[in-house]
């Protein structure tokens, strides 16, 4: 790519920004609807890498129970019982996991085994790198039983079981809204500061526009897998007439409104400081990437361990970058599997595990494996039992968190029973109210990255309805947070309300 094509895709990419739409749209007014303190600037080093699984991965067969019930009864003949044809028949075993359930709900089995494509996980597992979040998922506010569920008293994601909706909550953590910026966008507002070169965005997209990353001051720089500095490749954004991105957002919008010359002000100007920004981001980086170190960790050849090698060689060159927090992005999609569900999770499963294991491998060698914690989001989990070929939406899953720094070895949340008469399920189909909120599962990985418990409830809107910090006292318990100074200051509970 040359300097006169990236300046065409730039220009596009300007078109798009996350500023002009805010300030088009008004989607930054849930986000001031309060303000935020100004952070103490980190002058260490660390990233997060959220890996999404678009299309809800069927993650009840990730994970799988393998003990008794405190009832005795076998909790494999359970899963095999209620997943019928859709069961794992020989599970890996982990070694010895703790699951001491959540907020007062225990989990149902005392032991697990995870799918026999995870081999990379199970050994991350053992070795103490990686941890499970059991049945979690997105919540306005605790959701206890079916009984809370059906009454209508308490407030409910919008769209539950909608891809398009899910999708977006899991990456804004706020799911009452259809307008919010993301969980990553919020976190960079704060602590972009502390990155030396303000042209580089510490939100670093492999997936191109996305939710995650959005945020009321700072939007995502999107590149692709190629980091090669001869050859830097740019992601360009979708064309004025297609249907998806934030360029249709802004269609929309124009047509929907009055366009009045402020509208073209705005435009203007929006375009002209976007280009000049990503042109000198492309300068920084180019010149950044000539530094990357040849690594002896070996990548697999996939989609997504290219993307994830692409980040480590990025994190390799973090001090030519000027870089203290980074945030990453990427997509690995196909788990809406409505049918072909085994031999789609046959298929897919290695991808996952080799890519991640070699990620992990990859910090090592690059001696920030406790720097880096890599964890992965879906629209929703599946229903436990069969719909003939396949499983379809539910909305509780399990999710991975692995690094240097993960209290590793164990399984945080609550693990459901897998009965249809567990008083989590609201259907006939095998349904499980989350049991941990993604603003628990978030506000963890937050506060280890940084972000102070007073400024929570910007990062968090949500987060007060679950979690007021004291010390030493952390909304899930899956971080090591030896060495990480934490501000003692509480922030208020019930951080704003929509």
């Amino acid at each position: 790519m040359n300097r006169r094509s990236f300046l065409k895709q730039s220009g596009c990419a300007a078109m798009g920004s996350t500023t002009l739409l805010s300030t088009l749209a008004n989607l930054t007014a849930l986000n001031g609807a309060f303000g935020h303190t100004k952070p103490n600037l980190p002058n260490d080093y660390k990233a997060l890498v959220c890996v999404l699984f678009s299309g809800g991965i069927d993650s009840f067969n990730t994970l799988i129970p393998m003990g008794t019930t405190a009832g005795g009864d076998n909790g494999f003949n359970e899963y095999k019982a209620i997943r019928s044809d859709l069961s794992v028949l020989s599970p890996l075993a982990i070694n010895n996991p703790q699951c001491a359930g959540f907020r007062g709900a225990p989990c149902a089995y005392g032991s697990f085994g995870i799918h026999p494509q995870m081999s990379g996980m199970r050994d991350l597992f053992n070795t103490g790198k990686m941890a499970f979040i059991s049945n979690v998922g997105t919540l306005v506010e605790p959701v206890l039983n079916k009984q809370q569920y059906e009454s209508g008293q308490k407030k409910l994601p919008l769209g539950l079981y909608s891809h398009s909706d899910q999708i977006m909550q899991w990456q804004t953590s706020v799911p009452q809204s259809r307008e919010a910026a993301g969980f990553g966008g919020r976190m960079a507002d704060l602590l972009n500061a502390a990155n030396a070169n303000p042209e580089v965005s510490m939100n670093i997209s492999l997936a191109g526009k996305n939710p995650f990353q959005r945020g009321t001051d700072i939007s995502e720089y999107s590149i692709s897998n190629n980091v090669d500095p001869n050859n830097v490749g740019f992601e360009s954004l979708p064309s004025w007439w297609g249907n998806t991105g934030y360029l249709a957002d802004l269609r929309n919008t124009a047509i929907n409104s009055v366009v009045d010359q402020n509208y073209f002000n705005v435009l203007q100007q929006t375009y002209s400081t976007n280009t000049k920004s990503a042109v000198a981001a492309f300068e920084i980086f180019k010149e950044a990437l000539k530094k990357v170190p040849t690594l002896s960790t070996s990548f697999p050849v996939s989609k997504l361990a290219t993307d994830l090698l692409a980040i480590a060689k990025i994190i390799s060159v973090r001090s030519q970058l000027g870089s203290k927090r980074q945030i990453f992005f990427v997509n690995y999609g196909g788990w809406d599997m409505h049918d072909g569900l085994l031999s789609g999770l046959d298929s897919r499963l290695p991808v996952v595990s080799q890519a991640l294991k070699a990620f992990y491998d990859a910090t090592v060698e690059l001696g920030v494996a406790d720097k880096v914690t890599s964890f992965t989001i879906s629209d929703f989990a599946r229903t436990i039992t069969s719909n003939g070929q396949g499983s379809d939406h539910a909305w509780g899953g399990n999710q991975m968190v692995m690094g240097g720094a993960v209290n590793g070895g164990r399984i945080f949340g609550s693990y459901p029973k897998m009965d249809i008469n567990n008083p989590m399920n609201v259907s006939f189909r095998g349904n499980f109210i989350p049991a941990v909120s993604t603003d628990e599962f978030f506000a963890e990985l937050a506060l280890w990255y940084g972000i102070s418990p007073s400024d929570l409830c910007y990062v968090l809107p949500n987060i007060g309805n679950f979690y007021g910090y004291a010390n030493n006292q952390y909304p899930v318990g899956f971080m090591n947070f030896s060495g990480t100074t934490i501000s003692t200051e509480n922030h208020p509970k019930g951080c704003l309300t929509y």
